[in-house]
């Protein structure tokens, strides 16, 4: 239960959501230069807690010097892509007869539902983005370490922009209005950014890769950050013809990363426990069937098309191409595992404008606007008057486009793959996959 205390605070930053603070280009820069500032400052005790909460026995120090970094650069990043001048620009386009298309405000408020894995990455990345949006932001803690720092993280901010709620945000009128961002998979409701971390990434190794470039990422992201990150590989898909060279590259990889242990990637106990059962189930459907090697667990899949987070393609350009329109996977890399991948929430969904530098944008956290003073122009443009005027000039111009016929396509004949061809293409794919691939994933 909230208390009062924490109700009126909520209150506050509602008010202020909505009284044009946030809205200010100024009040947006002073306020992330101050976040910056007060990271900044914080840096060793910030660095300490993060070691702390680090299950990596090995290279907590390094991994929390980047989960660091990688903070603090994103509130950078969206404090240098305020163009000031440009945004007084736009502001007074309409006053200037100008129309401002492009025009966006902020949802008001944003509640922030962090993930557990590197937490504080996942806030800061949030939060900063909130602000650089045009909101005001409610972060939902609970009692980890990471969530202490926020009381004197945030505290040089405006205080009325944001709050601190121990435990979810129950109230309904806020909830309402807000924006959620939510890390965790776990709730719905129609105004959300979601991540859904669930969701397995999957390699594929094709016949044409370097296997030997493939085994070292696959594994070394796989052991970064205890295997946790969402977009690390837990599914392996091998070739046929490259099955056993790559079995041997990733055993060797694996025996030389100093004795890591290795997890599966963001799986408890629990999801464990329920890939096994629903392996056992396949198997008795004749679905699959389970080899275990050497640490691994080998997987011949008769068919598979489910839904990835993310899809790693190794494989020259050509068939990687092939693959990723094959693979139904949100997002889709050929030849390489973005490192920044590995830190901070599992990508949201439905995102307009990939970054890598960014894990949320301000086109994420914001509405559009647009303002139009200039009237239509050209011969084609229709005026109200045309509406209910039959011989209307315009009206004459429309009906004479009507019957002109479309530009050619500039296609050859016999040059490009039918529709037929195509089907058994596909369909010789979907063949290979039944009997020519393999699904490796790493055991507990």
């Amino acid at each position: 239960m909230q208390s009062s205390d924490s109700k009126s605070h909520l209150k506050r930053v509602c008010a202020a959501a909505i009284d044009g603070r946030t809205s200010n280009v100024r009040f947006i820069q002073s306020q992330l230069r101050i976040l910056h500032q007060s990271i900044l400052d914080s840096r060793e005790g910030i660095l300490e807690v993060i070691a702390a909460s680090s299950s990596n026995i090995t290279n907590f120090k390094t991994e929390a010097e980047v989960e660091f970094s990688m903070a603090i650069a994103t509130v950078r990043e969206h404090y240098e892509g305020i163009n000031f001048d440009r945004a007084i620009t736009n502001e007074y386009k309409i006053a200037a007869g100008k129309n401002n298309a492009e025009r966006r405000i902020g949802y008001g408020v944003v509640v922030v539902k962090p993930t557990m894995h590197t937490r504080f990455y996942a806030i800061v990345s949030a939060v900063a983005c909130a602000i650089a949006a045009g909101n005001t932001f409610v972060v939902e803690c609970d009692k980890r370490a990471v969530d202490d720092l926020l009381p004197s993280l945030f505290q040089p901010l405006d205080w009325e922009i944001y709050a601190l709620n121990q435990g979810p945000v129950t109230d309904d009128e806020i909830l309402s209005t807000a924006l959620t961002i939510d890390q965790t998979g776990e709730i719905e409701t129609l105004h959300c950014v979601k991540s859904v971390p669930n969701l397995r990434s999957i390699a594929v190794i094709d016949r044409t890769a370097d296997v030997k470039k493939a085994a070292q990422q696959i594994l070394a992201a796989h052991v970064a950050f205890s295997g946790q990150s969402p977009h690390a590989p837990d599914l392996i898909v091998v070739n046929e013809w490259v099955k056993n060279k790559f079995l041997e590259e990733i055993i060797l990889e694996r025996t030389s990363a100093t004795g890591r242990e290795v997890h599966s990637s963001h799986a408890g106990d629990d999801k464990h426990a329920a890939w096994k059962t629903a392996l056992v189930e396949a198997e008795s459907n004749g679905e699959a069937t389970l080899i275990k090697k050497e640490g691994l667990y080998m997987i011949d899949v008769h068919q598979r098309r489910p839904e990835y987070l993310v899809a790693y393609h190794f494989a020259e350009p050509a068939a990687g191409k092939f693959l990723s329109q094959q693979i139904n996977s949100h997002w889709s890399f050929i030849n390489h595992i973005p490192a920044q991948l590995l830190v901070g929430p599992a990508l949201p969904l439905k995102q307009q404008h990939f970054s890598l530098a960014l894990r949320y944008t301000k086109e994420m956290l914001s509405k559009p606007r647009p303002e139009f003073v200039e009237e239509p122009i050209g011969n084609s443009a229709i005026e109200l008057k045309d509406l209910i005027n039959p011989m209307s000039t315009k009206l004459q111009i429309l009906r004479q486009r009507e019957t002109q016929p479309l530009r050619e396509t500039g296609q050859g004949p016999g040059t490009a793959i039918g529709f037929f061809e195509q089907g058994i293409i596909v369909e010789t794919f979907t063949a290979f996959c039944r009997k020519g691939l393999w699904v490796l994933m790493f055991a507990l």
